[in-house]
């Protein structure tokens, strides 16, 4: 189990929600800094010299204490980043002008997250909603709709009647590439696989299999109970898709 930080220690003492709390650590302070100023005076006197001296290195350890503080945690929430990291650098995908996004019925989902990622430096400029009739229902697909309009990116509609239908997907996303290719401004494309059923998800992977397209995952830290929390750790990750062939039996 992890060792309590000192902030958390020191927190619900500091917390003015809880006054008495709150009041037993402000006189618990004043009386440590008194004691503290009552020992160094008794020791060194009292003088104006020894007491301008007291305040000025007061003031140089509260700050010194301070940047080390803050360079720790700062170098404490790197490493934190780079452990949960699920993402190595040459495996992330890079923001592309074309998206196709299947959109999938958990709220919120990482549908934004990978829309913003490909936004980076305003390189996304199509993205191909992939939704059933009852995703297309959902308050998340018309939020998603209306973040790709302010941000000038042309989205379109690709409506999935069975989002059971692999194979009904897949023709469906033959369609969508065929006719982006056609396009130069909406090249090069990538197809994410993070939502949707599992049928959707095998007739995306096919068909970019079949087109030679960039297929990612959306890959994020998950908790216990293993369910994906959203953070700065999350990235998209390039999935290698590969046909093989396998000499039949004779």
């Amino acid at each position: 189990m992890n060792s309590p930080s000192l902030t958390k220690l020191f927190r619900p003492f500091l917390e003015t929600r809880a006054p008495l709390l709150f009041l037993i650590g402000s006189i618990a302070l004043a009386i440590l800094g008194n004691a503290i100023y009552e020992l160094l005076t008794a020791t060194f006197g009292a003088t104006p010299q020894f007491l301008i001296g007291l305040v000025i290195s007061a003031m140089l350890i509260f700050s010194f204490v301070a940047f080390s503080f803050q360079r720790l945690l700062r170098a404490y929430e790197q490493r934190q980043v780079s452990a949960h990291n699920p993402v190595a650098p040459d495996q992330q995908a890079d923001p592309h002008p074309s998206l196709i996004l299947p959109v999938g019925m958990s709220k919120p989902g990482a549908e934004l997250d990978i829309i913003v990622w490909h936004l980076r430096n305003t390189t996304l400029r199509h993205c191909w909603l992939l939704a059933s009739p009852q995703a297309m229902e959902l308050e998340k697909f018309g939020d998603l709709k209306q973040y790709l309009i302010e941000h000038d990116v042309t989205w379109h509609l690709v409506k999935i009647d069975d989002a059971m239908g692999a194979d009904q997907v897949y023709a469906t996303v033959m369609a969508t590439i065929k006719k982006a290719q056609n396009d130069d401004d909406a090249l090069p494309l990538i197809a994410d696989i993070t939502g949707g059923t599992k049928a959707m998800t095998v007739g995306i992977v096919l068909a970019c299999l079949d087109t030679h397209t960039t297929v990612q995952y959306w890959l994020a830290p998950r908790d216990r109970a293993g369910n994906p929390r959203m953070t700065d750790a999350s990235r998209p990750m390039k999935v290698m898709v590969h046909r093989t062939w396998r000499q039949p039996e004779k």
